[in-house]
């Protein structure tokens, strides 16, 4: 199992490391951006910016996934055809997706977002349906040429870098709507450039050659389908945003959606591992060694469970300091993201079951789960927020989620017999949650600036899990991960 642990640590370092320069870079933006805007005019950007997302969806038509299974099935000839097909048809459709969104705003404002007033923000941020389409379709290439190294430099690296230098700017000279806007624009702008740059340097970009007329057409009736699984995911993570936009207000929708970007900040852990454990998975399976995935299954995720407990605890130890780095109008928002970090840790808590399903032949699995997790989440939102505002709306995804994991890891465990759990989780949780009883009764006895009692007693908090866990909770396993984390973090 060594080999494995090593294997998936080390390329999930380059995902991990691209993806936590993001969170910083994101959160830094966030923070400014929150605190120069407000939260009315950061969350009626936030609003539109949610139902403009929507449009690349449709727009790009599956083909992202659509490439990620023909490329490598084809010859280089065909790969280029393929890739430059799908570049010149999303571009072509998304120039003409923003022109109809253009000449469609009074009537979105009015009916769709219920604001006539966010008719002129709609017209100036429905170009970057084009950007965002682009940098969408690009994901699918790199994957499926294995390249996906570019893709998180622009995604999570150049995208949040320039959003925060744009915004800083725009905060010098005193911008702020248009501020915003021209972060979004300059970084998606830049990545598209760099992502388009990248591809070309690639030889993959010919041109179009109508011999290849059928494999396009099988293409689009391959992809065409997956339309569908990308707008349930768009259902399930952006629903209550536009709800909460729809029937409260739009400083409503700018508190929420910070409390959501603070609450979701730990996924990245999981989707660090994901994105490589799961070809070990079918591997692993197809070998019929089932007793070394479970073992690996039970090592991944201990760990991603213990970094959300982490960050779970100090969000539940200092939710109100965290939402007032980004403004006192957003402390309001401390129980929903406590709701929120909840089903961010019951996500983690299952770890890869969704990808076991999927790599060991069940993949519709993940079809009827995102099924009911959309519908759940729709049905709960339509109620709850009207009654409760965004803690209904952070309790309707908490329950969504949580429903779905768990019937994830109910299907593993019928159809192998494995969970990840084992006695070592007890000592996790009994280290983790001694650590925020101590830190907790500190904080009464101490009295600091709420700022510098985040941070002094945040790092306490994470110190003294580490030194606890490092003599107490440590295994052969745990050693490896670390040792090869270490070994990436020297090397970049």
């Amino acid at each position: 199992m060594k080999e494995e642990l090593l294997d998936v640590t080390k390329k999930s370092g380059i995902v991990f490391i691209g993806k936590i320069i993001g969170v910083v870079f994101g959160l830094i933006f966030n923070i400014l951006a929150a605190r120069f805007m407000g939260a009315n005019i950061y969350g009626s950007f936030m609003y539109v910016y949610t139902v403009i997302s929507f449009f690349p969806l449709i727009v790009k038509m599956g083909l992202d996934q659509g490439l990620i299974s023909f490329i490598p099935k084809v010859n280089q000839n065909k790969k280029k055809n393929l890739i430059t097909f799908s570049l010149f048809l999303t571009f072509f459709l998304a120039i003409i997706c923003s022109v109809i969104i253009v000449f469609s705003s009074d009537f979105i404002a009015d009916n769709i977002l219920s604001n006539v007033q966010l008719s002129s923000l709609i017209r100036l941020v429905a170009p970057l349906i084009i950007f965002l389409t682009f940098i969408e379709l690009a994901k699918g290439v790199f994957r499926s040429i294995s390249k996906v190294n570019h893709f998180v430099i622009a995604k999570s690296i150049m995208i949040p870098f320039f959003k925060l230098l744009s915004v800083s700017v725009a905060y010098v000279f005193g911008y702020k709507l248009f501020g915003l806007v021209g972060a979004f624009y300059i970084s998606l702008l830049v990545s598209s450039i760099y992502l388009l740059n990248v591809i070309r340097k690639l030889n993959l970009i010919t041109l179009l050659n109508l011999k290849y007329s059928s494999d396009y057409k099988q293409l689009i009736l391959f992809s065409f389908p997956l339309l569908l699984t990308g707008i349930l995911g768009y259902l399930i993570n952006r629903t209550d945003t536009f709800m909460i936009g729809y029937f409260l207000s739009e400083d409503k929708v700018g508190i929420y959606n910070i409390a959501l970007k603070v609450g979701r900040m730990s996924s990245f852990i999981l989707t660090s591992f994901n994105t490589i454990f799961a070809s070990t998975i079918s591997t692993l399976y197809h070998k019929g060694n089932m007793k070394r995935l479970t073992k690996m299954y039970k090592v991944i995720t201990k760990w991603v469970v213990g970094a959300n407990l982490v960050f779970f605890s100090i969000i539940l130890l200092f939710n109100e300091q965290i939402m007032r780095l980004f403004g006192t109008e957003f402390m309001m928002g401390g129980f929903a993201l406590i709701l929120i970090s909840i089903g961010q840790l019951v996500n983690a808590g299952v770890g890869s079951a969704g990808y076991i399903n999927i790599m060991t032949g069940y993949p519709e699995y993940e079809f009827y789960l995102n099924s009911l997790t959309a519908s759940v989440n729709i049905v709960m939102n339509y109620f709850l927020i009207p009654r409760f505002g965004i803690e209904g709306a952070a309790l309707a995804s908490l329950v969504s989620i949580a429903l779905a994991n768990i019937l994830r890891l109910a299907l593993v465990y019928k159809n192998y017999n494995i969970h990840p759990y084992n006695i070592s989780y007890l000592r996790l949780v009994f280290i983790i949650f001694s650590s925020c009883f101590f830190v907790n009764g500190l904080d009464v006895v101490i009295n600091l600036h709420w700022f510098l009692e985040l941070i002094v007693l945040s790092t306490v908090f994470i110190g003294l899990v580490s030194i606890l866990y490092y003599y107490l909770g440590l295994s052969t396993e745990d050693q490896i991960i670390i040792d090869s984390i270490l070994k990436k973090v020297r090397e970049t």
